[in-house]
């Protein structure tokens, strides 16, 4: 342990020739004065932290003019601007010119779907249980080793990795089927979950009244009326042999979305509540042994060792002596707090390992002490000697900052250095803020103006900052870290979300020699109040979590966990949102009770449902009673027999015109037969023309009530065909929501009224449809959520299919619904992607038993899988 922590302190004495503890990279005991050091074992170190580029999208590719399974009209007009979700304007159609032989935008036509035909690919494998028909992924999971999985209902499942998710009939992990566009579905295999085709589930009767007129251009005009009615000859009379029936299905989980059968049935690294820590077992004695919380670091009220001025009333320069502050007091018999001044410098400029650099060093500790009018300065390099108090020394650095009456800050060139030309004051001061744990020195320091002694300059002359301008001078993040730097002298007030916030925003892209992954979070806790006791092995996340789980951060965990990342390889602690939100917009409705394993947390308290991927089925619904589409329905029913009663009376009463050889002359009984046959048959002939506009006024109509679902399938298909597979016809139910992702769109009409749009109207989006059909694993793909209850159709990207949507905030007058894949080999649901949804579906929606969240699932390497 002493080994690993001398970068960090040490016990260097001025004025001894050997040194009783190594110098240190960081802190140290290094005494003035002296010839000769102890070089300390030279360690590996880790790697600097993520550099500050930002990860983007690889640009899109060359557009297409036409994909499969997407019928274009070159004669429709693109909607107006004004969207969601995109950094660039809205491209109309008009503007796709460039790109395109004519501006082509997505038909409403639904398309023909090979439905059964499938069956004959030779892909398609059969099974007995529903769906019948599917293809076995193309790729599978390196990793062999047998997973272990218990679920909400107490089995216990084993077997290798795999796409699985939760069955919501009866909770058990079953393997997960995604229902995939014909194109998807027929191209070459590029999955490793099983894929399926899409179904038309409506009644078939309902498929051929709305076979008549979906498959027209504009069925409510004469355009097509003489393909509609060649087509409604053999509908009519397959329709005589058929009751126009029910077009739903008993109502299922009492009319509410499916729920999500998940149950978290380990332990979290770190509760919120001690009680579920697995080291108390649930005893409250555990807890209340020791008064104190035990989860807190301890503040240090006052350093234990100080650099002590050799005759501080001189102002030249005579030396100093490092000591305990006990032994100090001891000696002068006195109790009185002793005043010191902080010395904030970068071990990057004077290296432990040089005696020169250490001398210089103290020099101008002691130069800028004398100047202070102070008798003691803290130097990190002499006043952290002990090795076994010497990391809670180092994270207890921010309580040496905040109790010294004042701070200089030494810079200057190590002495090892060869180039030529000398750099300036600034730009060594530069270089200093550069580093990570300079930056919490200046925040707290005490002054209100820095002073900066460099290292062969004029000692007696310092550069002298206002505190309030250092930020733009010194460091390159003015923008923001300024604000933290008018918080703490109390001329700008942030808030504890925005405080830690923006201090971690500025720490994570300063550069560190890594001692703990945590670094960062630990460089924090010094910011804030309450400390947790350092964990060597928490991760960077982990750290950050219990640091907010243990102080007031307002809900900054619950708030991050409801953003959406701008880019997939986003980090944790970039708080960027792709809806251009802050975290203070969004309103946590959950609550985070733990910090689990593998960069987890434990929530609790949000609503959630499962996601329908293998299949559609028909949903129950309730449509108001009206007389109109009563009549309509009758009518439509008795056409076929009102023609066939009109032929058998003109048949009869054509014979009964036949001359009868026993009658009079010129008279015929069947004349009455035939006005009335020709009555009837031209009533039923009308009904007959009408059948078109009768289909769509019985099948129309708005729901009123209807069975609350959610559907998902891989890829695009347009509204047309999506309402034709789940209602049977296309009756216009359904519509784009206006911004529930970021590859919504939506416009303005002339009623000023916010129309949702079909992404593929923007070129953007259409690339990245077509993009995503050759996605191989771990790529962002397409995928479409179909909502029967709000009666809206969503696309979004994402890796993996997520198997829940789980509502954990709200924001901008919409809920955050979290899209989660499952790993049930460590029962985590990973977050896919964000998207907003209505309030109203709480109203359909059960909450969710207490779950473990993943902010990014870790990538494991699949490989094709070899054919049996």
């Amino acid at each position: 342990m002493a080994n690993q922590m001398n970068q960090y302190g040490g016990g260097h004495g001025p004025g001894n020739v050997n040194p009783y503890v190594a110098p240190q990279n960081h802190g140290g005991g290094y005494i003035p004065a002296e010839q000769q050091l102890y070089q300390p074992q030279t360690q590996t170190q880790s790697p600097e932290p993520p550099s500050q580029r930002q990860p983007q999208y690889r640009p899109p590719p060359q557009p297409v003019h036409q994909s499969h399974g997407i019928a274009y009209d070159t004669n429709q007009r693109a909607p107006q601007s004004g969207f969601v979700g995109s950094k660039s304007a809205y491209t109309s159609a008009v503007e796709v010119d460039e790109y395109n032989d004519a501006s082509l935008v997505p038909a409403k036509r639904p398309v023909h779907l090979k439905g059964i035909f499938h069956f004959f690919d030779l892909d398609t494998r059969f099974r007995f249980k529903y769906p019948h028909l599917y293809q076995l992924p193309a790729f599978q999971y390196g990793s062999s080793q047998s997973c272990r999985h218990r679920d909400s209902m107490h089995r216990v499942f084993t077997g290798p990795l795999d796409d699985r998710y939760l069955s919501p009939w009866d909770g058990h992990l079953a393997k997960l089927h995604v229902q995939a566009t014909d194109e998807l579905y027929d191209a070459p295999g590029t999955t490793t979950w099983r894929r399926t085709y899409i179904r038309s589930v409506a009644p078939l009767n309902v498929r051929i009244a709305t076979w008549v007129i979906d498959f027209s251009a504009d069925p409510k005009s004469w355009k097509d009326w003489g393909l509609i009615l060649l087509r409604f000859v053999p509908a009519s009379f397959a329709l005589t042999f058929l009751v126009l029936g029910q077009d739903s299905m008993p109502i299922k989980y009492g009319l509410c979305y499916a729920p999500l059968p998940y149950k978290f049935q380990g332990y979290p690294k770190a509760a919120r509540n001690q009680l579920e820590n697995a080291d108390t077992k649930g005893s409250p004695r555990a807890i209340h042994t020791d008064q104190s919380d035990k989860r807190i670091k301890e503040r240090l009220l006052n350093p234990r060792y100080l650099c002590f001025l050799k005759s501080p009333e001189d102002t030249g320069l005579r030396g100093a002596v490092p000591m305990l502050v006990s032994t100090w007091q001891a000696k002068q018999r006195s109790d009185n707090i002793v005043n010191y001044l902080f010395v904030a410098y970068s071990t990057e400029q004077f290296k432990h390992e040089s005696n020169e650099d250490m001398e210089s060093l103290h020099q101008i500790a002691e130069r800028a002490t004398r100047d202070a009018q102070l008798s003691a300065y803290w130097v990190a390099c002499s006043c952290m000697p002990d090795p076994s108090e010497l990391e809670d020394d180092v994270y207890r650095i921010s309580d040496i900052m905040r109790g010294a009456k004042a701070m200089a800050i030494a810079v200057g060139a190590p002495s090892r250095t060869t180039h030529g030309t000398a750099p300036t004051t600034i730009e060594l001061l530069k270089h200093w803020g550069e580093r990570m744990w300079t930056f919490p020195e200046v925040l707290l320091s005490q002054n209100n103006e820095v002073r900066v002694y460099a290292r062969k300059g004029q000692l007696d002359a310092p550069l002298v900052i206002p505190k309030t301008q250092f930020a733009a001078q010194v460091w390159s993040d003015a923008t923001v870290s300024r604000q933290l730097v008018e918080h703490y002298e109390g001329s700008l007030g942030l808030s504890r979300l925005e405080l830690v916030t923006l201090a971690l925003q500025c720490l994570v892209y300063r550069q560190t020699t890594q001692y703990l992954r945590g670094d960062h979070s630990y460089v924090l806790m010094g910011l804030l109040r309450l400390r947790p006791n350092i964990d060597r092995t928490d991760t960077a996340f982990q750290a950050f979590a219990r640091l907010s789980l243990l102080n007031d951060s307002d809900l900054l965990l619950e708030r991050v966990i409801c953003t959406l990342p701008k880019t997939p390889n986003q980090e944790w602690y970039e708080t960027g949102d792709a809806y251009g939100c802050n975290l203070w917009d969004i309103y946590p409705t959950c609550q985070v009770a733990g910090v689990g394993e593998h960069d987890t947390v434990i929530i609790d308290g949000a609503y959630g449902t499962s996601i329908r991927w293998k299949a559609f089925h028909r949903i129950w619904n309730v449509r108001n009673f009206s007389w109109k589409r009563w009549l309509a329905w009758k009518l439509l029913h008795c056409s076929s027999a009102f023609v066939l009663i009109g032929l058998v009376l003109i048949a009869t009463g054509i014979q009964t015109c036949v001359p009868d050889p026993y009658g009079y002359p010129g008279t015929c009984s069947g004349l009455g037969n035939i006005g009335i046959g020709f009555l009837i048959l031209l009533f039923g002939s009308v009904i007959w023309f009408m059948a078109p506009r009768l289909l769509r006024l019985i099948l129309g109509g708005k729901f009123w009530l209807t069975q609350a679902a959610v559907f998902g399938f891989e890829g695009y298909m347009n509204l047309a065909t999506i309402e034709r597979s789940i209602f049977g016809g296309n009756f216009g139910r359904l519509s784009w929501s206006t911004n529930g992702s970021p590859l919504s769109r939506h416009h303005k009409n002339s009623f000023g009224e916010c129309i949702g749009d079909d992404p593929t109207d923007d070129i953007e989006v259409r690339n990245l449809v077509e993009k995503a059909k050759s996605a191989g694993p771990g790529d962002q793909r397409i995928f479409t959520l179909v909502d029967t209850f709000s009666m809206e159709v969503t696309m979004f990207e994402a890796s993996n299919p997520p198997i829940a949507l789980v509502i954990c905030g709200s924001e901008g007058g919409m809920k955050r619904a979290i899209g989660c894949s499952y790993d049930w080999s460590t029962g985590t649901l990973y977050r896919e992607t964000v998207l907003r949804v209505k309030t109203t579906v709480l109203d359909r929606m059960d909450r969710v038993d207490k779950l473990k969240l993943g902010l990014k699932r870790p990538r494991v390497e699949a490989r094709h899988r070899v054919a049996l």
